[in-house]
């Protein structure tokens, strides 16, 4: 067993678990990031998303917090796509999901409602904790280049 803090972060099973709940997370943060930066798939793009967060009548998050907000979707959907710095990625899942279900929980707390953000943010967890598993960057790294010292 090591104490190397790197190894920790980077390190994975082996198995494809893992992969799957990547793909499918980074999946879901593809397509609504990109609904939020793009406009792609029948969103409204970076400006209408960033008015309709920051106004009064919408959240009410500051434009710099809901630009953020869409930077960090695209860079996670990358990092899980790749299996890059998957725990970082994980947490920013499990972050960017509980505003989600703060904010869905203000305006409709029907469980409904509250299934799918849930969902994702489970998923987040899962993937903080566990790892980003079989053809992950983040295996190859703890396998091939970081000594487990200790």
């Amino acid at each position: 067993m090591t104490n190397n803090p790197v190894y920790h972060f980077f390190h994975t099973p082996g198995n494809v678990g893992p992969l799957i709940l990547r793909m499918m997370t980074a999946g879901i943060f593809f397509f609504h990031g990109t609904q939020k930066a793009f406009g792609w798939f029948g969103g409204v793009g970076w400006y209408e998303t960033i008015t309709a967060w920051s106004s009064g009548a919408g959240l009410g998050i500051p434009t710099l917090v809901v630009s953020l907000i869409i930077i960090c979707e695209l860079l996670i959907c990358v990092g899980l796509f790749l299996g890059f710095f998957t725990r970082l990625a994980g947490f920013g899942v499990v972050v960017i999901m509980s505003g989600a279900l703060f904010a869905v929980s203000k305006t409709s707390p029907a469980f409904p409602e509250l299934e799918f953000p849930l969902m994702v943010w489970s998923a987040g967890l899962a993937l903080f904790c566990l790892g980003g598993g079989t053809f992950s960057i983040d295996r190859a790294i703890s396998k091939n280049l970081l000594p487990a010292v200790g």
